[in-house]
């Protein structure tokens, strides 16, 4: 995704907090036995097949095919159908900015796909993805995706664009003895971690706010689109001309997920401001772009210049060790101005 400064137009071209539940029905209770000497067997619940690497490949396929057709008309209807949270609020404002500026938003095409699947049985369902892209910049994607129930469609949640970091490693190494590649992560295992979830995410919205001679962002390993985003963070923050004051905040409970490499996949959503103050006797207003698109016609502001982000995060988090956790990509959309 490319993201320019702030006196340049901003091309939005996103791809993409969700509460993680759990649940599960109840069996039926077996009937009665009949009157004669042969009682009735109870009956068995039929398992759910692991999902196919082509099953897979069709589903992401049906998301962009309508992600696609969607962006060419800005029809916010159709991307409802299959996409909601996060990803579907970032899709809905991509349509409104390039429906205002008359643009055309790119199609994405997907060159494959590999993923798995959380077991059946609770709910929801959850398919994490990741697709390698027709691109040159950011050439890897990983999603997530849901549904209440097998046999459903898929509803994305989350995209996120990557640099050729893999995150498979979480996905698709050869689980222990029964168990399954993803899944919710036990007490246990959340504890052997060497941040908790929702920790790595709250720190990670603390680098991203302003912080006096601290634009480290340790102990984490930025790779792709994330180390695109920390980079300009970085160098807004040691630009004496231009330099902004930052707000991040984790917008709601994050989704995480254990692998059987013993770590665990994290998919959440910040919410992150910009504010730019002026010299002191000067004013400030957006140059034409989609900042300007979203900002009151003409109106000037000489206090201070804001805009808004929503940014899709993507995690990873090893046990308690020599380990590094990893931000493998940051998926930023923006969301509105203002100033004062």
């Amino acid at each position: 995704m490319k993201r320019q400064r702030i006196a340049a137009a901003l091309v939005v071209l996103a791809l993409g907090s969700v509460a993680a539940c759990s649940g599960g029905g109840e069996r039926a209770a077996a009937p009665a036995p009949a009157s004669s000497s042969t009682p009735t067997a109870s009956p068995t619940p039929t398992p759910t097949p692991p999902i196919s690497e082509a099953e897979v490949g069709q589903a992401v396929a049906d998301y962009f095919a309508t992600r696609n057709r969607a962006a060419g008309k800005y029809d916010d209807k159709l991307i409802k159908s299959v996409a909601s949270g996060p990803l579907l609020e970032q899709r809905l404002m991509d349509h409104k900015i390039n429906r205002i500026l008359k643009a055309k938003i790119p199609a994405v095409e997907v060159k494959n796909s590999v993923g798995t699947v959380t077991p059946p049985g609770v709910s929801p369902q959850r398919l994490v993805v990741e697709t390698e892209l027709q691109t040159e910049r950011f050439p890897r994607l990983t999603a997530l995706a849901e549904r209440k129930r097998p046999g459903l469609p898929w509803s994305w949640r989350y995209a996120v664009t990557l640099d050729d970091e893999t995150v498979m490693q979480y996905l698709t190494t050869k689980p222990r003895t029964g168990d399954s590649t993803l899944r919710t992560p036990t007490k246990a295992e959340l504890a052997r971690l060497k941040l908790s979830p929702a920790a790595a995410v709250e720190k990670l919205a603390q680098l991203l706010t302003t912080r006096t001679m601290d634009i480290s962002f340790a102990p984490f390993r930025t790779t792709g689109s994330a180390d695109s985003y920390t980079g300009e963070f970085v160098w807004a923050q040691t630009n004496d001309d231009d330099k902004p004051t930052t707000l991040a905040v984790v917008d709601g409970p994050v989704v995480a997920l254990q692998s059987s490499y013993d770590k665990v996949l994290v998919f959440a959503t910040i919410n992150m401001s910009w504010i730019y103050h002026p010299e002191p006797g000067t004013t400030l207003q957006w140059p034409p772009g989609p900042r300007a698109a979203l900002a009151v016609k003409g109106r000037t502001y000489s206090n201070a210049l804001m805009y808004f982000e929503k940014l899709q995060v993507v995690i990873g988090i090893p046990p308690k060790g020599p380990g590094i956790p990893d931000v493998f990509g940051i998926e930023p959309q923006l969301t509105g101005v203002g100033g004062y």
